[in-house]
């Protein structure tokens, strides 16, 4: 076992109902991730991936505990330094990315928020990000809408990793990509994440993508965590009968 970085214990996210009574979103999940590891968490829309990952970034209340390298996450205390560690690529690029900002705009702007770095500095930091994310120099004084689905996600990407994060949550991030895209944006992610030394959670609804990122699966069905197990064995050796359902659901070509 390698060093615990991220280390979750009996997480609940309950939401007050109405004559139905309260929804159980979140039932006591428990997981650890290592320190550069990625985690896929694989589930069927519906099933509390995107409610657990809410919880982590501070966004609803949640019980049990929550531990980031040995130290309470609690975003009531100093959250902006939290939002320099803790880091979200969204599904949809073109809603999570500011239209009437200029893509140099975009990622200049959290290196000043952050670090108050000269422009100088924003500029050096600027460059390498966008060549981790394979965007062109000449494209920084254009608009998102002037890119495709694809680019507005590599965008989104480096708009995210500038910070050079510790932990990134990817929500469904290929999700609404074309399938011939989804490939390279899993590719240079997996590149970013080593180059960068990241700790990922990668959340998906399919675990014919996670496989090509993830170093361990966690399947969530009803709140639940199901199983859990390196990414070979969850694929190869499936022991819940969801997890063999997941699985029968990938395509598989013809040819």
């Amino acid at each position: 076992m390698g060093e615990a970085f991220l280390q979750i214990d009996a997480l609940k996210v309950t939401f007050p109902g109405g004559r139905a009574g309260a929804v159980h979103a979140v039932r006591g999940v428990s997981m650890t991730l290592e320190k550069g590891q990625t985690l896929g968490l694989v589930g069927e829309s519906g099933c509390g991936k995107t409610t657990f990952s809410r919880a982590l970034l501070g966004l609803v209340p949640f019980e049990g505990r929550v531990m980031l390298e040995g130290n309470p996450l609690d975003w009531t205390q100093n959250p902006k330094a939290l939002r320099k560690r803790i880091q979200l690529i969204f599904q949809d690029p073109y809603a999570s990315l500011n239209p009437r900002m200029t893509i140099e705009q975009t990622l200049h702007e959290p290196l000043w928020v952050h670090f108050r770095l000269p422009r100088s500095g924003r500029v050096s930091r600027v460059a390498r990000i966008m060549d981790l994310a394979g965007l062109e120099a000449g494209t920084l004084g254009k608009y998102p809408h002037e890119f495709s689905g694809g680019q507005r996600q590599r965008i989104a990407i480096a708009r995210a990793l500038i910070l050079e994060p510790d932990f990134v949550i990817a929500d469904e991030p290929v999700s609404a990509l074309d399938v011939s895209i989804q490939a390279q944006i899993l590719n240079m992610l997996r590149d970013m994440k080593n180059e960068l030394g990241l700790t990922m959670l990668f959340i998906s609804h399919d675990l014919s993508v996670v496989r090509h990122v993830a170093d361990r699966v966690a399947v969530m069905r009803s709140g639940e965590l199901v199983e859990e197990g390196a990414t070979r064995e969850v694929l190869y050796q499936p022991r819940h009968p969801y997890t063999r359902q997941l699985l029968d659901a990938m395509p598989v070509l013809n040819l």
